[in-house]
């Protein structure tokens, strides 16, 4: 969604897994979830694809096959289960924004 090329930055590293695409893809949704349904629409764009490159970093992924995924319909799937999940929308805002705007502060 958010990043179209990434490039490799761990010697150490293996090409990026499904599920670790999953992850990407779960916490750009969170993302998109706080810009489209709680109110965090002035989040710029740049410092989320940071804090998704940051994220990446810290669990030391190497995103050289990132484009080999089709990161936007995982990215919708995973933004339609977030929306699905029956709690009320500011609680959910609440708990992802807690638990999840702290990232940006990293890359700032």
């Amino acid at each position: 969604m958010f990043l179209g090329c990434l490039l490799a930055f761990s010697t150490n590293s293996f090409a990026l897994s499904e599920s670790e695409a999953e992850d990407m893809a779960d916490l750009t949704a969170v993302f998109v979830f706080l810009k489209n349904d709680c109110g965090y629409q002035n989040l710029p764009n740049g410092q989320i694809r940071r804090a998704l490159v940051f994220f990446a970093q810290q669990n030391q992924w190497d995103l050289s096959n990132y484009d080999s995924f089709n990161m936007k319909a995982l990215g919708e799937d995973s933004y339609r289960d977030l929306s699905g999940i029956a709690i009320p929308t500011a609680k959910k805002c609440k708990a992802l924004a807690r638990d999840s705007l702290s990232l940006l502060a990293y890359v700032k």
